[in-house]
């Protein structure tokens, strides 16, 4: 038997969701399998920024509060807390309406901006790091993701929203250390080991697609999933999403390590086969993928062409509102990018980690492709890097 992924299909917030959850988690055993009376139990939403629930960036207040009924039911002490990637987090609340929640249900805040030194002999790249001190008061973590794209990681889910365990400008600073997408998944992956989540219920009613976590666009895809592995959750979220495992860097990186349920055969699915889940026309990220792997070049020569390809940030200054969340955010000091002083970022000192894409509230920013990525994804050069490689394995 494998890990068990449990699935519901539900069309619209705007249903009995505490109810529909009840059913979600039957397979697994229900909300007392996970809480046990008197425990503090963090649910952690992914709280980008100030964005409305309509906008399908943050996790939707609705599957917050049946979550939150679920655990007080189960007789747990029940926090909200996340460390969001721009705005205070009492602007978050408010804006994504979880604030609403948390009063009406008298849940608690969990401050994870607030710093505390953690110690992981076991991890990969961070031992010691600076995670939210609230996270060691806690008795149980359940992991409230919203299914998205990425422009740089391609997707967020489960183990991606544990990124928010890092207090403020901390995970910026960690984009500038760590440089690349493989290095910063091997740091949400740390983060995945060394403090999983008892549960993680995947918010997929509405999902975005296109350029996310915060510029896509919101995307119907009409359910709720339900697992104790984070990994696996990702890969039945991802698969419904259209997106090829192998091109996510977490889901890579897992299967490298290995970490995780990475393999179809190991993974249960119930409430809702695949093909029942697929969206066909789900629309991606977009990036370079396959033809740079393909080509028979020194892994250097790959590395000289990938930082050249990628896109530098654009602000679209009819729509900029000059918050300054981009130049705030960016890890780099001084900033890469900033309104006052031009509407590109500079290509110079641009680590291409798209913080600035991620928090702007306005859809301000875009990563549109370079001339080389265009070149780059023409499908008769896809094909022709493909046989290539495929003439050379030979």
């Amino acid at each position: 038997m494998g890990v068990l992924v449990s699935v519901r299909r539900i069309s619209s917030y705007d249903v009995d969701l505490t109810s529909e959850l009840r059913e979600l988690l039957a397979p697994l055993g229900g909300m007392k399998a996970f809480v046990q009376p008197g425990e503090k139990v963090l649910l952690k939403p992914n709280l980008l920024g100030p964005f409305r629930p309509e906008s399908a960036v943050t996790t939707h207040p609705a599957v917050i509060e049946a979550v939150a009924r679920l655990v007080i039911d189960a007789g747990g002490r029940c926090f909200v807390g996340d460390s969001s990637g721009c705005g205070s987090h009492e602007s978050v609340l408010k804006a994504t309406g979880i604030g609403e929640v948390m009063r009406k249900l008298r849940l608690e805040w969990a401050d994870l901006d607030t710093p505390a030194e953690y110690a992981f002999p076991n991890a990969r790249v961070a031992r010691k790091i600076r995670l939210g001190a609230p996270l060691a008061q806690m008795n149980k973590i359940i992991n409230l993701p919203k299914a998205k794209t990425h422009v740089q990681m391609v997707a967020t889910g489960a183990v991606k929203n544990l990124y928010g365990y890092l207090p403020g400008t901390s995970k910026s600073e960690y984009h500038y250390r760590l440089k690349t997408r493989e290095w910063l998944a091997e740091l949400q992956l740390d983060l995945a080991v060394v403090l999983p989540p008892v549960l993680n219920i995947m918010d997929a009613i509405t999902a975005m697609e296109g350029e996310g976590p915060s510029g896509g666009t919101p995307r119907q895809l009409g359910f709720l999933a339900a697992s104790p592995e984070s990994v696996a959750l990702d890969m039945v979220t991802f698969r419904a999403m259209n997106l090829d495992p192998e091109e996510i860097p977490l889901l890579a990186a897992a299967k490298r390590r290995p970490f995780g349920t990475t393999d179809w055969n190991g993974i249960e699915l119930v409430g809702a086969t695949p093909e029942e889940l697929l969206c066909r026309d789900f629309q991606p990220i977009r990036q370079l993928g396959n033809p740079l792997r393909l080509l028979p070049l020194p892994q250097k020569v790959l590395d000289f062409v990938q930082r050249r390809w990628k896109a530098v940030p654009h602000i679209d200054r009819s729509r900029c509102v000059k918050c300054m969340r981009c130049r705030d955010g960016c890890p780099m000091r001084p900033a890469a990018i900033d309104p006052d002083r031009s509407a590109v970022a500079d290509p110079a000192r641009c680590i291409k980690c798209y913080c600035c894409h991620e928090f702007c509230p306005v859809k301000a920013i875009s990563v549109n492709p370079t001339f080389l990525e265009r070149f780059l994804l023409t499908p008769r050069l896809r094909t022709f890097a493909a046989r290539l490689a495929g003439r050379i394995k030979a």
